[in-house]
């Protein structure tokens, strides 16, 4: 039961976390860094609680559980980055808006939206290492104790 309330936790983490990576790729007009960093900060924030008691309630190795949701959360980021980029780009996508609506002054920032999946996604792959090295030292080598030598 705890493993089931800890991936439910995790995934809705993940999302949210998602929803701020996905924030980091578009360039609104604003053209401020602190406008970027602020919105990736509150989904960061709105995403911290899920995470954080998915990853208390996790009866597994839980760094590398965190870890593994971070870098998961980055990948599909950079996924959404990429479809959005082709949307955008695409100047076709202008006959999908109805007669005599303007497009939308959104544009892609792609060199914001990798840097910040690059930070997430390191900072999970590092939480992943730790988390599984941690674990490997703490469980014998059963090869090395019962094997032929």
């Amino acid at each position: 039961m705890r493993r089931a309330i800890s991936v439910i936790l995790l995934i809705i983490g993940a999302w949210l976390l998602v929803a701020g990576l996905a924030v980091a790729w578009m360039d609104v007009g604003e053209g401020d860094f602190s406008g970027k960093v602020g919105a990736v900060a509150i989904m960061a924030a709105v995403a911290a609680p899920f995470l954080a008691v998915g990853i208390a309630v996790s009866p597994g190795n839980r760094t590398a559980d965190f870890g593994m949701t971070l870098m998961v959360a980055a990948a599909v980021a950079g996924g959404l980055g990429l479809m959005m980029w082709m949307v955008f780009t695409d100047p076709s996508f202008r006959q999908l808006m109805p007669p005599g609506r303007q497009m939308p002054n959104v544009h892609i920032d792609p060199n914001w939206g990798v840097a910040c999946d690059l930070i997430v996604g390191g900072a999970g792959y590092l939480l992943w290492y730790i988390g599984r090295r941690r674990e490997r030292r703490e469980k014998p080598d059963f090869e090395g104790i019962f094997g032929d030598g």
